[in-house]
C-alpha cells in the first residue's frame, strides 16, 4: 500500500460532495437505489486497492462502526484503516 497523499482527504472530501450532488439529480426513482450502488462500487474499489483480506478488516470496523450506533458523516471521512487504531 502506498503512502497517502497530503491531499487525499481533501480529494476524497470533493468526491463525496459531488457524488451526492450528482445523486441529488438522479432520476427520484433512481435515488433509493442509489446508496446500494455506491457501496458496491466502494466495495470493489477498496478490495482492489487494499486487497480482500485488509478490505475484510476495513469492512469489519465499519460493522463495528455501525453497531455502535453511529454513522459516517456524509461532508467528512472516517478513517477505517488499521493506522487509525
Amino acid at each position: 500500500m502506498s503512502a497517502a497523499r497530503p491531499d487525499r482527504l481533501a480529494d476524497l472530501q470533493r468526491a463525496m460532495r459531488l457524488i451526492s450532488d450528482a445523486v441529488d439529480d438522479l432520476p427520484a426513482e433512481c435515488r433509493d437505489l442509489a446508496a446500494n450502488a455506491l457501496l458496491n462500487v466502494a466495495a470493489e474499489t477498496v478490495v482492489q486497492d487494499v486487497g480482500c483480506p485488509e478490505a475484510g478488516r476495513i469492512f469489519a470496523r465499519l460493522a463495528d462502526f455501525l453497531a455502535r450506533g453511529l454513522q459516517p458523516p456524509a461532508s467528512g471521512a472516517v478513517s477505517l484503516t488499521a493506522f487509525d487504531a
